[in-house]
């Protein structure tokens, strides 16, 4: 539903946090990243960084598909970024895929 929701709109916009806002988790959701890719959609690097008190979407990325490659974009970019609760962030990283 959500990839015909992108292909059948001129503007489609989704909000998605890729980790845990209420205790710690040690990875991302992959959602986001799967969904971005096979819609052909860029993802829009948002943030709340409460250290420095400011927020906002400055950098929209292409997903390459190479998932390592991606997540370190992610990482350098989120590097300076910091939460309220910095303890409590998860590492940029996915789960890897269970085998089928």
């Amino acid at each position: 539903q959500l990839l015909n929701a992108f292909a059948t709109r001129e503007t489609f916009h989704m909000c998605f946090t890729p980790e845990g806002t209420r205790s710690k988790t040690d990875h991302w959701k992959s959602g986001f990243y799967r969904l971005a890719l096979a819609a052909k959609v860029p993802v829009g690097l948002g943030f709340i960084d409460y250290g420095h008190k400011r927020v906002g979407i400055e950098h929209w990325i292409t997903l390459s598909g190479n998932e390592e490659e991606d997540l370190e974009t992610l990482r350098t970019y989120y590097a300076d970024k910091v939460g309220h609760h910095p303890e409590k962030a998860g590492d940029i990283r996915f789960l890897p895929n269970k085998p089928q």
